[in-house]
């Protein structure tokens, strides 16, 4: 699976899953990544809305179907869309 974003890219275990969504948390914390979900609730509920749409997502973007099964770095995919996802 080759994602838009590389450091998604890099992601292959449960530790680099957590240190990504880490420097995501600082990115949103300092700014430099911008937040369309400020909230927990409306973060989770965009989480679940990605999540349900990314068939689009990998048609239009991926050129590929969603993977039956999902990898570590397509949780760090979900979690980096919910924070713009509206």
């Amino acid at each position: 699976m080759k994602w838009t974003d590389e450091s998604i890219n890099a992601i292959s275990s449960r530790q680099d899953l957590a240190a990504y969504l880490q420097h995501l948390s600082q990115g949103m914390r300092a700014g430099v990544v911008r937040i369309e979900n400020p909230s927990t609730i409306d973060y989770v509920s965009a989480a679940s809305r990605w999540t349900e749409s990314m068939d689009g997502y990998f048609e239009n973007v991926v050129g590929q179907p969603v993977p039956d099964q999902p990898d570590w770095a397509m949780i760090a995919a979900i979690f980096r869309a919910a924070v713009v996802y509206e």
